[in-house]
């Protein structure tokens, strides 16, 4: 039996609980309003000074707001945020604001009544502190409608303090027309409202709901969608801004706690669990859970610093119980070496490796790398036999570069199991996005490391000024950094060696006694 995650809306609506200005489903609107082709849906809560930013960006699409409805549900506000609403709804018919009574503690139920509001046959979600891409709605509208499909997803950018970047690129880094989401690496790893669009006959026929959760509430119904759609699409084109500057004090996610997302996550598998999927599509949204969410978090300085890590581990045991009435191995299906052999380490009881590993690879800013049979790894200092070796997925260290002809030539070295996958060189600005360009990379003849890459200078100039870091995309959409060593560090009998390079770019030695 399926879960009426709608139920509470459901209610609230029949009991007429609710105020409702410009009520989507009044019988003028029925009579005289054109049906519209996208409803946006939007829970508010405390949002003063940014709502009015979110409002006018639905406003000012190019799809043209006659064919847009906007649905505010309004979680009781303290602040200004329906004074500022309803001087929209005035003017705006479209726009409905809807006011709970209580607050409810999760986005879930406004999103909700929303969904349960909603005349448009297709739905897209936005927060109130976000906006929309002037040509967002057209854009995923127009591709539903050529294709037919129930679901189509696009860039969202994030906007913080420090510039601008792109929030999970594998759902948005080519065009796609109509395929399974099963067939799209890691679609299920970012799984949030922004820059998507929905059919709404499929939330209906399918009962498809948000769950009453403070977080991972997106996730959950995310999931349920993407599992009930055959086919999707997505693209390239900027769909969504999401707002994380410092002074946007009032967002979910940043309010937050690690360690309360994971106790939500824990929610996730056992709906996961529940649906008795079969075993390889289990597998992917499972995985997304274990190695994403749970094993990710340890990979941060939140845990590294944290003082009270036990927390953390109970959380990860509580994960861990989860996975043994499965019918396969579910380590075999995490791929990050170094979380594969820290999940390892925990099951095996070695907590002092399990947090000397993390507390490595966020802090130790010279790792030794070693090269065999064309293959990179870590060398880990503190653990022995073959765990000692972490495999890098994608090595690139940076060789000689000179300057000939317009070119810029840069020399690198290549190691991997996966080279037939990469793509090109980017040189992608640290602050802006859309500022950036691509070059191929090129290996010398016979060899399978050794490579280089030209840069017109020309092109280059054509780029606004900024500061850029410049990767080796492979699979698609994945960045390995190009490295530049600097110092290599040699610990031997009492003293330490340094091999750096100095500021005239000569190779200097440093000795030290310890």
């Amino acid at each position: 039996m399926k879960n009426n995650y709608r139920s509470t809306a459901q209610e609230l609506l029949q009991d007429k609980q609710l105020n409702i200005l410009n009520h989507p489903n009044s019988l003028k609107n029925k009579l005289f309003k054109k049906k519209k082709l996208v409803t946006v849906i939007c829970a508010s809560y405390n949002a003063e000074k940014t709502i009015s930013k979110m409002i006018e960006s639905v406003i000012d699409q190019t799809l043209g707001m006659e064919n847009i409805e906007l649905i505010i549900v309004d979680d009781c506000s303290t602040d200004k945020t329906t004074e500022i609403i309803q001087s929209y709804t005035n003017s705006y018919s479209n726009i409905s604001l809807v006011k709970l009574k209580q607050n409810t503690g999760t986005p879930g139920i406004p999103r909700n009544i929303g969904i349960e509001l909603a005349t448009g046959r297709y739905i897209s979600f936005i927060d109130a502190d976000d906006w929309f891409h002037p040509n967002g709605l057209k854009t995923l509208s127009d591709i539903l409608e050529e294709t037919g499909d129930y679901y189509a997803v696009g860039k969202t950018i994030k906007v913080s303090t420090n510039g601008e970047s792109i929030i999970g690129e594998w759902q948005s880094n080519k065009e796609r027309r109509s395929v399974s989401p099963f067939d799209i690496p890691y679609f299920f790893y970012h799984l949030g409202p922004p820059a998507r669009m929905v059919k709404s006959s499929l939330l209906y026929e399918h009962h498809i709901g948000f769950p009453e959760m403070k977080f991972a509430e997106d996730k959950l119904f995310f999931m349920d969608v993407l599992l009930n759609s055959p086919s999707v699409s997505t693209t390239k084109e900027i769909i969504y801004y999401a707002n994380r500057l410092e002074e946007n004090t009032q967002s979910l996610t940043r309010i937050t706690s690690v360690l309360d997302k994971r106790f939500s996550d824990l929610k996730v598998i056992k709906h996961i669990k529940d649906k008795k999927l079969p075993v390889e599509q289990e597998k992917v949204l499972l995985n997304r859970i274990y190695e994403y969410d749970f094993l990710r978090t340890f990979d941060s300085m939140v845990f590294v610093n944290s003082k009270e890590k036990q927390k953390f581990f109970d959380l990860l045991g509580m994960a861990y119980e989860t996975t043994k009435d499965l019918s396969y191995n579910f380590l075999e299906n995490i791929e990050h070496p170094t979380y594969k052999l820290a999940m390892e380490l925990y099951i095996e009881g070695q907590i002092e490796d399990f947090i000397k590993l993390f507390t490595w690879v966020k802090k130790d800013k010279y790792k030794k790398y070693v090269i065999q049979d064309n293959i990179a790894y870590f060398e880990v200092p503190f653990l022995t036999d073959e765990r000692r070796f972490v495999e890098i997925a994608m090595f690139v260290r940076a060789l000689d570069s000179y300057y000939s002809n317009n070119q810029f030539v840069q020399q690198v070295e290549v190691y991997s199991r996966n080279i037939e996958e990469i793509n090109s060189i980017l040189i992608r600005d640290r602050n802006r996005v859309d500022n950036e360009i691509e070059c191929s990379l090129k290996f010398l003849p016979g060899s399978t490391s050794l490579a280089y890459f030209e840069v017109d200078v020309a092109a280059i100039e054509q780029l606004q000024n900024s500061a850029f870091t410049l990767f080796l995309k492979y699979a698609d959409y994945k960045l390995a950094n190009i490295k530049k060593i600097n110092k290599t560090s040699i610990n031997y009998k009492n003293k330490t060696l340094e091999f750096y390079i100095t500021l005239a770019n000569n190779l200097g030695l440093s000795i030290k006694t310890k």
